[in-house]
């Protein structure tokens, strides 16, 4: 199977995109630890992932203390982690000066401080081991906010900044592969979204992403569209979509 013997940490784990990729990542055989804030979402998700698919524990991404529980549960079971996937969001849709300073932060907090404490507790280990992949979740959010989305689209904006940034701290010479990549994987049916695709086809864009050779990519954003290429090829036209989008045009 595709992941066989890997162990995969998801963040977000409980429903949603998170549920999706559980499934996914079980089906091809990985040992699969999520994450997320509400005990029977994720007891559900397991039970749609088979007998012993996954395991979980319920917290919070923001939280140092629940960071290391999760990653502690995934080294206990399985020795290492192999692809970290930071899934977990928070998409309040309220306007600025209606939400408390608290509840804007509180968004921060979950999408990029959460993220990025994942980031440092799986990094070390996949660097000690030369192999790991991180999946950052990302959305063009940021590029053409709406009202509504300051929190969401600020949010977005920094984990893009920051995949990049960790990224290009990683010694590709010493650690051909190790990869911090980000994907876009377009809209779904969630708690945040009430239009678009069924969450669980969000797996087969992160499979390509966390599938990704040594000395593949990395640093680099992935539109769920260009997902049907050679890697070659892909790295070339998500590169040139970015770029367009960057300068208001739309995609080619």
């Amino acid at each position: 199977m595709h992941f066989a013997g890997k162990t995969v940490v998801i963040t977000g784990a409980g429903s949603g995109v998170g549920r999706g990729l559980a499934i996914g990542f079980r089906r091809d055989g990985a040992n699969v630890v999520g994450i997320g804030r509400t005990p029977e979402d994720l007891a559900r998700t397991a039970e749609l992932c088979g007998a012993g698919g996954m395991h979980w524990i319920a917290g919070d991404v923001a939280r140092e203390a629940d960071v290391e529980r999760l990653f502690a549960e995934a080294t206990l079971r399985h020795g290492r982690v192999d692809i970290l996937v930071n899934n977990a969001a928070l998409y309040p849709k309220q306007l600025f000066l209606e939400s408390s300073h608290r509840e804007w932060a509180y968004v921060i907090e979950t999408n990029v401080i959460g993220l990025a404490l994942c980031c440092r507790m799986a990094l070390p280990g996949m660097l000690e081991r030369g192999h790991g992949r991180i999946v950052n979740m990302g959305s063009f959010a940021w590029l053409r906010p709406i009202p509504a989305s300051s929190a969401y689209a600020a949010s977005k904006g920094a984990v893009r900044a920051f995949t990049k940034a960790l990224a290009a701290e990683i010694d590709r010479k010493r650690y051909p592969d190790v990869l911090v990549n980000e994907l876009l994987p377009g809209v779904y049916r969630t708690r945040m979204s009430d239009t678009g695709e069924d969450p669980g086809d969000a797996y087969r864009h992160a499979r390509f992403v966390a599938s990704l050779p040594a000395k593949g990519p990395s640093g680099e954003s992935f539109l769920r569209s260009e997902l049907t290429v050679d890697d070659t090829g892909l790295r070339a036209r998500a590169k040139r979509m970015v770029s367009r989008l960057l300068r208001g045009r739309p995609p080619a």
